[in-house]
């Protein structure tokens, strides 16, 4: 008898695969694009000691361009056509003055092209001053990437009127969308300047209200019970 390989698969492996959540709208249904999820994330606090580990484990430019590889390959072989795929990048990410030429280096190796990926970056991420934010950014656009604000857990980012023409995308929480008239009112700009508003931890029966208080879109909504 043939015996079978019955090994799960490496913590490493698992860590590594990438989800792709759709993105539709609440109203029409229509598809927004999608998300990309991996389970690791990239270490952003501060190291002591002699560096250990590879470079793309230190390296926030290599890590994204690596991580861009991976759901480039995960949307080829699932077959997903929702675009602009949104992309966690790490915050780190947004103020290497590399991360712009290793990730147009990724892409140009799959069979995308750079503006079918929007890089989110964490609201915190543009707590600094809002001119080199913008000048950051800049260097991302250039290079073909649509570029987005995660807002689901902070919503400090000043959207001056240069930073509101490159944004693409933000992403918000739609628990705290309710409970916050701040965001709420920052969610409001956002969409009167043509930016996309989507939103986790939607239901489709909130789809009305969502649209009203300036949101689009919903990631994977629930269904109503």
């Amino acid at each position: 008898m043939t015996s079978l390989n019955t090994h799960s698969a490496s913590p490493r492996l698992e860590q590594s695969r990438v989800r792709l959540l759709p993105v539709v709208h609440l109203v029409a249904g229509d598809m927004l694009g999608m998300v990309a999820e991996e389970a690791m994330e990239f270490e952003e606090r501060v190291r002591f000691g002699p560096v250990t580990g590879s470079a793309a484990d230190t390296d926030p430019a290599k890590w994204l361009a690596d991580r861009l590889g991976r759901v480039a390959s995960a949307a080829w072989a699932d077959g997903a056509t929702g675009r602009p795929i949104l992309v966690p990048a790490p915050m780190a990410a947004l103020a290497n003055a590399n991360t712009a030429v290793a990730c147009d280096a990724a892409v140009r190796r799959t069979t995308m092209c750079q503006q079918e990926f929007c890089l989110m970056f964490s609201d915190a991420a543009f707590a600094g001053e809002t001119v080199d934010c913008s000048s950051r950014v800049a260097r991302l656009r250039k290079a073909g990437f649509r570029v987005g604000i995660d807002m689901r857990q902070s919503w400090h980012t000043a959207l001056s009127e240069s930073l509101r023409l490159m944004i693409d995308t933000i992403r918000v929480d739609a628990d705290a969308l309710e409970a916050s008239p701040d965001l709420q009112e920052l969610v409001m700009i956002a969409r009167e300047s043509g930016i996309l508003v989507v939103a986790d931890n939607a239901n489709w029966r909130d789809g009305e209200f969502l649209e009203e208080t300036g949101v689009a879109g919903a990631i994977a909504p629930r269904t109503d019970a």
